[in-house]
């Protein structure tokens, strides 16, 4: 190996610093997905600390999605994901789900730019494929069941074309986010009909290959969803709020 892990010196900041050792040695060995690394006992020695403090490091970096511990078989690495980003704004939206409109903005910025060459590369089997989706769709929508699967996959389907794996797991993480959030902060859809409509003319402009008028329809249905985002969370603030109490000496 290009490298040996470095003897550490106790600290406040051990743990941070026998992630970033793990790290190091996982970039310099050129490690892969699944490549299995030393024991527990091995990392300890070369580092000159405990096994336990090895053992908090590990679960650390197996909670940012960087390494994952199989019983009976060691510690491997994990091919990149965004685990830990899901993580991090479903827990942060609880506490602060105003700051979901922030996030459903910068997914309209992102498939807004994705928007403009998906509708150049798509193909004609997808766009039906997508069009047969939002047949099953409206159905399920007229009949007032849940549809959020089919919400999902139109848009993965929509930028499949790019062959971009990254793009379509962060749009899958925007969605996540928005779909776990309480109906208080996000309010109901009280036109699913409409909303299949607003799609169902998405895709007429995207197979008309019509970057422009495309985005402008995407933009007018995030317009519709921050609209009824918006209401519903100053709703639920104004409940949260509670009655407002009278002056002193004057009745309620």
């Amino acid at each position: 190996m290009s490298r040996t892990l470095e003897k550490l010196v106790r600290g406040p900041m051990l743990k941070s610093v026998i992630q970033d050792q793990v790290k190091q040695f996982i970039t310099d060995r050129s490690l892969k997905p699944g490549d299995l690394l030393p024991p527990e006992g091995q990392l300890a020695d070369d580092l000159g600390v405990s096994r336990g403090s090895v053992r908090e490091a590990i679960k650390s970096l197996e909670s940012l999605g960087i390494v994952e511990t199989r019983h009976g078989d060691g510690v491997r690495v994990r091919e990149f994901n965004f685990d830990a980003i899901l993580g991090f704004l479903s827990y942060g939206l609880v506490f602060d789900p105003a700051k979901a409109l922030e996030i459903l903005q910068i997914r309209e910025w992102l498939e807004g730019a994705a928007l403009a060459n998906a509708t150049l590369t798509i193909s004609e089997v997808e766009l039906d494929q997508i069009d047969e989706l939002l047949g099953v769709w409206e159905q399920k929508a007229a009949a007032r069941e849940s549809t959020s699967a089919e919400d999902r996959g139109f848009h993965r389907m929509l930028y499949a074309s790019l062959g971009n794996a990254s793009l379509l797991s962060l749009i899958d993480i925007f969605w996540v986010v928005y779909n776990a959030l309480p109906a208080k902060s996000v309010g109901h859809d009280e036109q699913p009909l409409a909303t299949v409509q607003a799609h169902r003319e998405l895709l007429a402009a995207v197979r008309q290959r019509e970057p422009a008028l495309a985005q402008q329809r995407m933009n007018d249905h995030f317009r519709a969803i921050e609209l009824r985002f918006g209401e519903a969370i100053e709703q639920s603030r104004t409940e949260s709020a509670g009655p407002s109490k009278a002056p002193e000496g004057e009745s309620q």
